[in-house]
């Protein structure tokens, strides 16, 4: 179509808007303008879409326009979405300010092109944020990043959210929210408007351009506000649900600890020390805060407006608000603030460290301390507060290094302020703040917290390892944190690395902190009874994916049968995560740091020893009437072999009968027809006396007159079937571990069907040996995690206490014996680990040496390590405060269960002999001719 001149009035605006249109077009595409755009009012484009534009409509060249902009060949998408222009005429303030009056927040009437305007704010570097200009009208939007984000970041609707209800209430400032768009569609991510706080921001938390009196001003005014706002009532102002409030530095920990990880290609060692540090000196009042309060997060100097009285008139960026613990944020902003003015980070720290370790009158921490109306925190948790303070930074910053990789940064600075210099900078800081409140501690270990209200100094600060638990940091409540190793021959996959990782946060968070419960429960009148919270412990531990990582994928493979008959959100951790022996090694060691942990993760004994009995050698019958309910955690299980008469190390010597009844073939792999009766006292039968109990694996003879190993036989007998007499309980040194316990058990001529045999008469014994390889293992695997906590307190302690003079840490015997406990440990990980990795690869059978060797090390090492952790606690270390008791009894125990420690030597110089002698065979002629 012609049309004509463009001189023409008629036909001028069509070529005046085509041309501003493809330049608005080029301007978003340019990297350094797509956040400054002008606008053309878009109802007004709309209009001409639709074909409504008044006088013009009809003309020539208004209806060319019209279809161009119809059929997108202006270079823009169609024109039938009210979001047309949405991140391509209009940029993301442009289509939010648009949202705006949709809901009739502004008032917009018809703008003239080049009204609207927007410019990225440069500061920050975690939600992108702009200036908008509407009219005269200033407004800030804040959205959320584009691309692929860590999970639970930039969460914008939460912070629309504390704005809001801040706002309201009126005792913080806050600029008023004035809509939310969830809709990603809208502007490409979600994002939330609000009014613009015109004032001051400060940059620079040491304020070197202010005078001391207003500098002062300042430093108050921020303090009310902090205080102001952990005075409200989260109930009152609707956010009872914002957040869980207890553990929250612990989760805090965990959470930036995750993010770290996700976003930096290898971890750096001394981050993965202060994460280290951290993990095992969360403070007690974390755990039941006294009063939770809202708390900010990320409460610096920087993010506050102040007004031309230098008061607060806004508070900014609530990306990280939640209920918590308000020390947090008091200690968010004397240090780390400062180590982001300048990089590397670490002569800032040590300007802002002087002001911590030296508090004077005027040092902005103590001025801080005083104005939130909170007392000192003691010296081990303020240490605890900045290192936590600087490590969230850090984190934050890895996130920003992360997105400046992808290209979708906030800020064209993001790649220098998050180099790995940077954050090597600020973990040395952190870790130099930890180093200075140790040392300060260990020449004055009797100092109290400063008073006067400022800051704590570091001539009272906290010992490393520090615990919250009693007894002097060995206390049952205390969080063990073991030490970082480095990869080496047995390491686990990344797979496992990963459920790691998981576990290790979940102990943190649920496991340690209940086992005072347990321990409390335990010993009460209600001991054989379970505790609400273990159930609930274990409902968690099923949801996050740490169920049955016991079960190797082979086993798993087999039992694919069983997923249809439990339900569907129950499906993907019933059979385990796919995991190798070697690898649940690693797991298990973590699990037995407490000696609570392996039942919430359903991987205690004696229930995977009997599961993976029903899943070997069960009949599918067997396996969905006793395994399926013991996979889904539904009840538990004991196995009945040891016997009171007679040495059963032996297996040879039990005498408990199982006689069939009638009919049937003997050799019937599920027992035929007919009934056994089962006959004989067992005792040390563990897990018995759970009320959760509910079958037991009996072994028994069925063939006295067979060869020796083909004598016994092992059934399935109910706990509740007549005759099944709990004769009494049995304590080890002392200890019941109810609602576990062991018992002594009578089988009265208790009759069970034969289709309850297990793989054939006469095959117990080989039962016995498939169960007893994986068992052993698990065994020896809990026994290292339990010498790693207890080599952890007895570290710990050494670092809380001095004797004639000077600390334990410094005296060189005590030192040498932690020394010595470490070799003597890292060698029984790595028999265990070896003997894992021959399981998986050869199977039990070959691997018996292997399987041996660690059996009868890892006992003993963990006793070592266990009895000279308690010889360094002196009297705690025997008491019911600490840990190491408790833990003690159980690994003596274990030298015995699953056969002594004379057993498995015996097979071990068999099999040296044999290999010596040139077989088997050879080695029986020799000590046959020996004998003659």
């Amino acid at each position: 179509m012609e049309l004509g001149d463009a001189d023409d009035p008629m036909n001028a605006w069509y070529f005046g808007a085509r041309d501003e249109l493809f330049n608005y077009r080029l301007m978003g595409q340019h990297p350094t303008m797509s956040g400054f755009t002008a606008i053309i009012e878009l109802e007004q484009l709309q209009a001409i879409a639709g074909g409504s534009a008044g006088a013009t409509a009809g003309l020539p060249a208004w209806e060319e326009f019209r279809r161009d902009l119809q059929e997108g060949r202006l270079g823009f998408p169609s024109l039938r979405s009210p979001f047309l222009f949405a991140g391509t005429v209009l940029d993301a303030p442009a289509a939010a300010v648009y949202q705006l009056k949709k809901e009739g927040q502004v008032q917009l009437p018809g703008l003239p092109a080049g009204s609207l305007s927007s410019k990225q704010f440069q500061h920050g570097q975690s939600n992108p944020t702009y200036l908008l200009e509407v009219g005269g009208q200033h407004l800030v939007l804040r959205k959320q990043p584009p691309g692929k984000l860590l999970a639970s970041a930039h969460a914008v609707d939460r912070e629309y959210r504390v704005l809001a209800a801040l706002a309201q209430a009126g005792r913080v400032p806050v600029p008023r929210p004035l809509c939310m768009c969830s809709d990603a569609s809208v502007i490409g991510t979600p994002f939330y408007v609000m009014e613009f706080a015109a004032g001051t921001i400060f940059t620079n938390p040491n304020l070197p351009d202010v005078g001391p009196r207003d500098r002062g001003r300042i430093y108050r005014g921020l303090a009310a506000t902090l205080a102001d706002l952990h005075s409200l009532d989260p109930a009152a102002l609707g956010l009872q649900d914002f957040g869980n409030p207890q553990h929250y530095c612990r989760r805090q920990v965990g959470r930036w600890a995750k993010q770290y990880t996700a976003s930096v290609r290898q971890p750096m060692p001394a981050v993965l020390r202060l994460v280290s540090w951290l993990q095992g000196n969360v403070p007690a009042e974390d755990a039941l805060p006294v009063a939770p309060a809202v708390v900010h997060g990320d409460f610096r100097l920087d993010n506050l407006v102040f007004d031309e009285q230098l008061q607060p008139c806004a508070v900014l960026d609530w990306e990280l608000a939640t209920l918590g613990n308000p020390w947090a944020d008091v200690a968010t902003w004397p240090c780390p603030t400062t180590c982001q003015q300048r990089w590397p980070a670490s002569a800032c720290c040590s300007h802002c460290q002087s002001h911590l370790r030296r508090p004077r009158r005027a040092a902005p921490a103590g001025v801080l301390l005083r104005g939130a109306r909170r007392g000192a925190p003691a010296p081990k948790d303020w240490a605890f507060y900045l290192a936590l303070s600087i490590f969230r930074l850090l984190a934050i910053l890895a996130g920003v290094q992360a997105r400046a990789r992808q290209g979708n940064a906030a800020s064209a600075a993001a790649e220098a302020i998050s180099s790995d210099a940077v954050l090597a900078a600020l973990a040395d800081s952190a870790l130099s703040i930890v180093a200075g409140f140790e040392s300060s501690s260990s020449s004055s270990s009797s100092s109290s917290s400063s008073t006067g209200g400022a800051a704590p100094a570091a001539a009272a600060g906290p010992a490393v390892g520090a615990s919250s638990g009693g007894g002097g940091g060995g206390g049952r409540a205390s969080v063990p944190v073991f030490r970082q190793r480095a990869a080496g021959l047995g390491g686990p996959s990344a797979k496992a690395l990963q459920l790691m990782q998981q576990l290790q946060e979940f102990m943190q968070q649920h496991v340690y902190p209940a086992e005072a419960t347990f321990d409390a429960h335990a010993h009460g009148p209600n001991r054989w009874t379970i505790h609400p919270l273990n159930e609930q412990l274990k409902g968690r531990a099923r949801a996050a994916g740490l169920w049955n990582l016991w079960m190797a994928a082979g086993m798993a493979a087999k039992l694919q049968h069983l997923l249809p008959r439990v339900p569907e959100q129950e499906r993907a951790t019933l059979l385990g995560a796919g995991l190798s022996h070697l690898d649940y090694a690693h797991l298990c060691a973590l699990m037995g740091s407490s000696v609570w942990a392996p039942e919430l993760f359903n991987c205690s004994a004696p229930d995977t020893g009997n599961m993976e009995v029903l899943a070997k050698y069960g009949t599918p019958e067997q396996q969905q009437t006793w395994l399926l309910p013991l996979l889904r955690g539904h009840i538990r299980s004991c196995f009945a072999m040891t016997e009171k008469a007679v040495a059963s190390s032996d297996a040879t010597n039990i005498t408990s009968a199982i006689t069939r009844s009638s009919g049937g073939s003997s050799s019937s792999s599920s027992g035929g027809g007919g009934q056994y009766v089962v006959q004989g006292l067992k005792w040390w039968t563990s897990g018995a006396m759970d009320p959760r109990c509910k079958v037991a694996i009996f072994m028994g003879k069925t063939d006295p007159a067979a060869p020796s190993h083909l004598q016994q036989s092992m059934l399935l007998v109910p706990m509740d079937a007549p005759g099944v007499k709990l004769l009494r309980h049995l304590t080890v040194l002392g200890y019941d571990d109810a609602p576990h316990g062991h018992a002594e058990v009578l089988f009265d001529n208790v009759t069970v069907p034969a289709s309850n045999l297990l793989l054939g008469e006469g095959r117990g014994f080989e039962i016995a040996q498939g169960r007893l390889g994986p068992g052993r293992l698990h065994h020896c695997m809990r026994l290292v995690g339990m010498a790693e906590r207890a080599l952890r307190l007895a570290a710990t302690r050494a670092l809380q206490r001095s004797a004639f003079g000077k600390p334990l840490a410094a005296q060189g015997g005590l030192r040498e014996v932690l020394a010595r406990q470490r070799v003597a440990l890292e060698g029984a990980r790595l028999l265990v680990l070896n003997a894992a990795e021959a399981l998986d690869r050869v199977g039990h059978k070959v691997a018996r040496a292997e399987i041996a060797a660690a059996k009868v090390a890892a006992p003993a090492v963990a006793l070592q390590v266990i009895d000279a952790a308690i010889q360094i606690h002196g009297g705690a270390g025997v008491s019911q405060d600490v840990a190491l008791g408790h833990l003690f009894a159980a690994a003596r125990t274990l030298r015995i269960a699953d056969g002594p420690d004379e057993v498995h030597l015996g097979s071990l110089a068999k099999l040296e002999l044999e290999a010596a002698a040139g077989g088997p065979a050879a080695l029986r002629a020799v000590m046959a001719h020996a004998r003659l």
